[in-house]
């Protein structure tokens, strides 16, 4: 799977901020839909748990992580080729939750809780 570059991104602790660049050659857009490509909701889910793995987790971490149970889950906007957004991570490692947020200055994209396990 093709991912959103990364602009840019600051990570501190338990959370992190990626500024991602949509662009129109995504995966993602393939089959939704043709005069109107947008990006599923799952494939935000995705990003939060690939980015989470990838930026938040020590190397000599657990290689892959599953999510268990979703809970407040919010699609509010859709996301466009073209668009530039922030993806806010945040790790509660007690609770095995991470929260992430889809937004920019314009729109609050998607939200929710992601409980994980690790494998």
């Amino acid at each position: 799977m093709k991912y959103p570059t990364i602009l840019s991104h600051e990570h501190a602790g338990s959370s992190a901020i990626l500024q991602l660049k949509i662009v129109h050659e995504l995966d993602a857009f393939a089959g939704h839909f043709d005069t109107f490509p947008i990006i599923p909701g799952v494939v935000q889910i995705q990003w939060a748990l690939h980015y989470f793995q990838q930026i938040m987790i020590p190397k000599d971490g657990p290689a892959v992580w599953s999510i268990t149970k979703i809970s407040a889950l919010k699609f509010q906007h859709v996301i466009t080729p073209d668009s530039i957004v922030n993806l806010q991570l945040s790790y509660d490692e007690a609770r095995l939750c991470l929260t992430f947020k889809v937004s920019n200055d314009e729109h609050n994209y998607s939200s929710g809780k992601l409980f994980l396990e690790k494998n």
